[in-house]
Order: structure tokens, then C-alpha cells, then sequence
């Protein structure tokens, strides 16, 4: 099997899986009895829904100017990047969940920026994110039951395997890898003084669903907060692995599911994750369509500059 043919087959396979949990999530939203958490649909609930989209557009321009950041980190110009991540993140709803990645590396390419800048700040935005995403998602580890010793030992198994087997392609294509490892092992210090922007993004997430949660339930507990911040981050996370998922639709509200209705039950959590959608499709969009309007206020270098924020302008 070639390379492209196993790309493939996992991209189709995860957006099946997508699509099969979303309409899991749908239908259990539809024919579920939400009881008691259906009296939380109130102006107020909607109001705070809107406050939340907002915040997470401001969120969103977090991870927009850290994106900026990483292009000067590898020696890029970082001139209008900000503008243009924020732009182009409204693309993951696309199926194939990798369009707002080749929209981004298409139009920065207009900027003159080079395939290896670019490859290397992709692959650093993903492991800064990833590795947020857990360290937020341990919030959620010391509320949930210890699972079977089995599995944990299973867990450490396919970890280290998943490491050696890294290890040993970096070691055989070495020559291929080489400069780009050394890239990074020379960012080291750039990306470690950048990761708190990734921890904050996944903190404000977090902190968006509790609110929500304490709408829908007010007799949750104060600990649900970090339950909830926690179980975010790790749902955000199984939809940004799952290939193919369009923003993770259906893998998130899924993972949510599986891990705090055993606290509030399932009515609230479907509730939670429905509007949890709403806030982060509205902030998305938000977020381009003021990016949109700021580069088309921004005025082009030069009558011939085929710069992407002049295109925009005059559009």
C-alpha cells in the first residue's frame, strides 16, 4: 500500500467515524429526555452563550498570534500571519479537516515564506498544542475512576512502542531529518517561552465549559470546574487526532459525553456539548470575519503586490 493510498484510507476512516458519532450525538440529543436541564434554555443561558463566543474568538486570536510567533522563531516574517491564521481556521469545518492547514501554507506561501518555515512551525503549533491539551486533561485525572491496571499497562506499552518506533524512523531517515530536528532542538528555548499561550487557550476552553455546565446545572459542584476544563482539553484533543474530522464534530461531544455524564448525567452533558458547538462555530467565525475586515482596512504595499491581505481588500 502505497503512502497517499494510506493517507487516504485513514482520512476516509476518520471522517466516517465523525460522521457515525455525530449522528450517535444527534440522535441521543433528539430522543433523550433532558428533564431539568431544558429549564436552563432561558434568555440568560443564550446571553452567556454569545458573551462565550466572543471570548473564544479572543481565544482563537491567542492561537493566532502564536502562530505569528512560531514563523519568527524559525526565521520567517511573521508581517500579517496573525491575520491570516485567524482567517483561515474557519476552513477545519471543511471534511478532510486539513484545509485550513493548506489554505494557511497556500497563502503564506504568497508572502514568500518558505515550505521549511512553515513545515516547521505546522509541526511546532501541533506538538505545543497536543501537549497543552494533556497537561490540561490531567485537571480531569484525579476526578475520574482509576481504570483497569491492564490498561494502563496496555497505555504504557503502545506509548513506548509508539516512541521506539519514532525513534527508529528518525534514526533511519536521519539524513533526510537531520535539518529540520536540528531546527527545533535549536528552538527549544522560542517554543518553550510559547507554550503558555497554548496552556491559556486550553484554560479559557476549559473555563468555558464550566460556566456553561454551572447554567445548565447550578447544584454542580465547585470541583466540576476542573472535571470539566479537564475533559475539554481531552475531548478538543480525540477530535484533532481522529484524520478526517471536520473541527472534530462528533468526536468531541462524544469523548464529553463518555466522561462527565457519569457526574451530571446525560441530559446536561448533551446540552453542554450542543451549545459547547455553538460557541466555538460562532467564535470561529467571528474571529475570520474580523481578521477579513482588518486586512481589507489594511492598505497594499504597492499597486502590483500579490500580497493575500491586498487580494482581500479588493475583493
Amino acid at each position: 500500500m502505497t503512502r497517499p493510498t494510506l493517507i487516504k484510507l485513514l482520512r476516509w476512516t476518520g471522517t466516517g467515524l465523525a460522521a457515525g458519532l455525530t449522528i450517535w450525538f444527534v440522535a441521543r440529543l433528539v430522543l433523550s429526555d433532558i428533564g431539568s436541564a431544558g429549564d436552563a434554555l432561558t434568555p440568560s443561558l443564550g446571553l452567556l452563550v454569545a458573551m462565550l463566543a466572543v471570548a473564544y474568538a479572543g481565544l482563537g486570536g491567542l492561537l493566532a498570534f502564536g502562530w505569528s510567533r512560531l514563523i519568527g522563531v524559525f526565521g520567517g516574517n511573521p508581517r500579517g500571519q496573525t491575520r491570516l491564521h485567524a482567517l483561515t481556521q474557519v476552513m477545519k469545518y471543511l471534511p478532510g479537516n486539513v484545509f485550513h492547514l493548506a489554505g494557511r501554507h497556500a497563502m503564506a506561501r504568497r508572502k514568500a515564506l518558505g515550505h521549511q518555515t512553515l513545515l516547521l512551525a505546522a509541526l511546532s503549533e501541533t506538538g505545543l498544542l497536543v501537549l497543552a491539551s494533556l497537561v490540561t486533561g490531567l485537571l480531569a485525572a484525579g476526578l475520574l475512576p482509576l481504570p483497569d491496571p491492564a490498561m494502563i499497562m496496555l497505555g504504557v506499552a503502545a506509548t513506548l512502542t509508539g516512541a521506539a518506533i519514532l525513534g527508529a524512523l528518525i534514526v533511519w531517515q536521519w539524513v533526510r531529518v537531520k535539518a529540520p530536528v536540528l531546527s527545533l532542538w535549536r528552538a527549544r528555548w522560542g517554543l518553550g517561552l510559547l507554550f503558555p499561550v497554548y496552556l491559556i487557550f486550553f484554560a479559557g476552553y476549559g473555563a468555558a465549559g464550566g460556566l456553561l455546565l454551572s447554567a445548565i446545572t447550578p447544584d454542580a459542584g465547585s470541583n466540576l470546574y476542573l472535571l470539566t476544563a479537564g475533559a475539554f482539553a481531552i475531548a478538543w484533543l480525540a477530535g484533532f487526532l481522529t484524520p478526517g474530522a471536520p473541527a472534530g464534530i462528533g468526536v468531541r461531544e462524544s469523548v464529553l459525553l463518555l466522561i462527565l455524564s457519569p457526574f451530571v448525567g446525560t441530559g446536561p452533558v448533551l446540552l453542554l456539548a450542543a451549545l459547547a458547538r455553538v460557541v466555538t462555530v460562532a467564535g470561529d467565525a467571528l474571529l475570520a470575519a474580523a481578521a477579513g475586515a482588518a486586512a481589507g482596512l489594511s492598505p497594499s504595499v504597492s499597486k502590483t503586490d500579490p500580497d493575500w491581505e491586498a487580494s482581500l481588500g479588493r475583493s
